[in-house]
């Protein structure tokens, strides 16, 4: 496999790894209470945080770095998105059952 290749495949890992580490601190918060919508979410914004710094033209070290944090915000915006609408598809709740 060509190194370029595999260096891509690895920057395009750790961009939705870093995208889904928002899920986790939110899902931490949420208790798990309608955060599974928002998973697939997390890693897309990652990527698209991600993937939006060189397609800008930061091409260089500093342009990693603000990749890797570009990928951070991504998720968090796109899991913030996820559960609003898990939110507002969530039935209402009700304290008593009887």
């Amino acid at each position: 496999m060509n190194l370029e290749v595999l260096a891509l495949l690895l920057m395009l890992v750790l961009w939705a790894a870093l995208g889904m580490v928002s899920w986790v601190a939110g899902a931490a918060v949420r208790r798990g209470r309608g955060v599974l919508p928002a998973l697939p979410l997390s890693a897309i914004g990652g990527l698209a945080g991600g993937l939006l710094v060189p397609a800008l033209g930061r091409r260089d070290g500093v342009g990693l770095l603000v990749s890797l944090l570009a990928a951070l915000l991504g998720g968090l915006f796109f899991v913030a998105a996820g559960f609003r609408l898990a939110r507002q598809d969530a039935p209402p709740h009700r304290e008593d059952f009887g």
